[in-house]
Order: structure tokens, then C-alpha cells, then sequence
């Protein structure tokens, strides 16, 4: 959030956050240990001044990063969900709808995320404009929620429409990309897990071009599903698809559309680094990145701080606001109060 002095009355009044940053100050401040799913999460989150006093970001006994973990159970390209024949049936009908015929059987670059202005959708529709090769190899499928032919129907949220479709379908009509994209809603996670598997097998790609983000699960779950991945560079897939000099994604500009098209061109089409990114990637994921590797990580931390876990905690312990004791509109945290944690230097 972009909160300024000016700003900070309307800001908490729409996102009502005075209460979660005090009440994550005492938190943070009074546990063991604060565990982020990134390091960026860590050094750049926390460090924000509205944290000083609560948790030093630079203290490694203060901090571990486990990050969220991916269900193979679902997502794996071996897994197979009792509807799958069905979501595939689903994939075909809605690709038969939206794409010409002589092209449906094309891999397809599938993103997968919330109609949102910072998923960035639209960087990843320009750049598919500007590529001849792309455009040759492959189709664009952006899989939402709730809208069934998104290029056609219009959004009941004035925003969503305004913001992120209408413009998708500009640059659809500008660069004559009727045919080439596909766009359809899926009714749960299941049946995403199934379509991942389905447009895998014709070497299809998943693309995350968000602005920034904070993690990145889906690109994880559709890693695991044996599809190459294309992220943004901006947050957490920076962490969970490389390790030292090994990657297991590419990593793209999301403000560059050119940047975008060039990580997606050394995919689609090229067999040997598809497969590469196929498997690279699903093992990687499941070697890291399960739920059970996750709670083998929480429960060795767990280890090291029961029989102590005082001797992690500051000397310095923060008050704990009379809100939280007597929660009256009268104790409430005044605007005074969130303006010192923000501001003050």
C-alpha cells in the first residue's frame, strides 16, 4: 500500500489495517521465531518502518523462511482426479470455441491467476501480439474464475472490465489474435490440476507475468504437473524456481513485454528445452516444495525452540495496546498512534 500522511485516514478506513500491524508488531516481537515463505518477504516486508521496534529483519535467530508447499496428490502429472476425462472434454470445447480449427491441437501458453490489473495480463497478451514465432507455435489460454467467455462477456465488477479485460480485448482486435486465444473459467482446483495435465501432454507452457509476486504458488503446482514455467522476476519466484546456478524456470521482466516473449520463445517449440524444463522443474518442486517437506521444516524448527524458547525472544518486549485488553471504540488505535508507526523516524 502507498500510504502517505495525507492518505492514512482513508487508507485505514478501507483496508482496516491498524489493528492486524499492531497486533503483528506484538507478534512478531514476542515470538521464538517469525517464519516468512521468502526472503524478499523477510529483508523487504519487515523492514518497512511500520516493523522497527518490534523485530530486527537482520537477526538470523529471529527469522526462518519455510515457504508454502504444492499437493501432489492433486497437481502431479501422474495424479489423476475422478473428473479428469471430463475436464478434458471441458478443455477441448471451450478451445474448440475460441480457437480455429487448424490450430487446436497447438501447445498452449496457459495462464492461470485472478483477473487483477497486477496479475498483469495484459503484458503477457502484448507480448504474445509481437511474436510472430509465438503466434505460429502456439495458443494463448488464460484460465479465470467465474466468467465463462471473458473475451466475449462483459465483467459485473466495473473495475475487472475496465482495468484488465477491456484491454485484453483491444490488443486481441488490434493485432487480429481472434482464433489464437482462449479464454474460460474452471470450477475448482481439481479441475485445474487436470488441465495443467491435459495441455501438458502437447508441450504446452505456464506463464506468470504478474507485476510482482509475493510467492508464487501456481507456478509450483503447474511445475509439478510437468509444465515448463515463464514467471516474473519480481518476488518470490525468483527464489523457489532458482538455487544458486541452476534454474528451473525462466525468469522474465513482467514491464517488458519483449522480455516475456523471448523467455516464452526459447520454450515453445523447442523439444529438448521443453523437456528440460519439464522435468528440471517437477522434480525440483517435489524434491523442495511438498506439503511434507514443508512440515519437516516446521517440525525441525519446532525441535530446536521448545526446550528454549525464551532465549530467542528480545529483552525488549512491546506493550500490549489496551485495545487488545479492553477491545471499546474509546481504546481503539488512534490515527495518531498508526501515524508514529509509519512515519516517525
Amino acid at each position: 500500500l502507498e500510504v502517505t500522511p495525507e492518505n492514512l485516514a482513508e487508507m485505514d478506513e478501507n483496508y482496516n489495517f491498524s489493528r492486524r500491524l499492531v497486533a503483528e508488531r506484538l507478534s512478531m516481537n514476542r515470538s521464538a521465531l517469525n517464519i516468512t515463505s521468502t526472503q524478499q518477504e523477510r529483508f523487504e516486508q519487515y523492514n518497512h518502518p511500520a516493523y522497527r521496534g518490534a523485530v530486527d529483519v537482520e537477526n538470523d535467530a529471529r527469522f526462518a523462511v519455510i515457504p508454502p508447499g504444492v499437493d501432489p496428490a492433486l497437481f502431479d502429472a501422474n495424479a489423476c482426479i475422478e473428473e479428469e476425462e471430463s475436464i478434458y472434454r471441458l478443455v477441448e470445447e471451450r478451445l474448440a470455441r475460441d480457437i480455429a480449427e487448424q490450430r487446436r491441437e497447438l501447445p498452449a501458453i496457459i495462464a492461470a491467476s485472478r483477473l487483477e490489473p497486477k496479475k498483469n495480463h495484459l503484458g503477457l497478451v502484448q507480448a504474445f501480439a509481437q511474436s510472430q514465432i509465438l503466434q505460429e507455435r502456439a495458443n494463448l489460454v488464460l484460465v479465470t474464475s467465474g466468467l465463462e467467455n471473458p473475451l466475449e462477456e462483459e465483467a459485473s465488477d466495473e473495475q475487472t472490465e475496465q482495468n484488465v479485460l477491456a484491454p485484453i480485448r483491444e490488443v486481441i482486435k488490434e493485432n487480429n489474435l481472434g482464433g489464437k486465444v482462449s479464454a474460460f473459467a474452471l470450477p475448482n482446483q481439481p479441475a485445474l490440476a487436470a488441465a495443467y495435465r491435459f495441455l501438458a501432454k502437447r508441450r504446452s507452457v505456464f506463464a506468470l507475468t504478474a507485476h510482482y509476486e509475493p510467492f508464487g504458488l501456481a507456478p509450483l503446482e503447474a511445475a509439478v504437473a510437468g509444465l515448463p514455467v515463464i514467471a516474473t522476476q519480481n518476488g518470490g519466484p525468483s527464489e523457489s524456481l532458482q538455487k544458486g546456478n541452476e534454474q528451473y524456470g525462466i525468469l522474465v521482466d513482467p514491464s517488458d513485454p519483449t522480455s516475456i516473449a523471448q523467455g516464452l520463445e526459447r520454450v515453445i517449440g523447442d523439444v529438448q528445452v521443453w523437456e528440460k524444463f519439464a522435468q528440471s522443474g517437477r522434480q525440483h518442486v517435489l524434491t523442495h516444495y511438498t506439503w511434507e517437506s514443508i512440515a519437516e521444516n516446521y517440525l525441525a524448527l519446532i525441535e530446536q525452540i521448545v526446550p528454549a524458547p525464551a532465549a530467542r525472544r528480545p529483552q525488549h518486549l512491546l506493550p500490549i495496546h489496551s485495545y487488545f485488553h479492553d477491545p471499546r471504540p474509546e481504546t481503539d488505535i488512534s490515527l495518531e498512534e498508526l501515524s508514529h508507526l509509519f512515519f516517525s523516524s
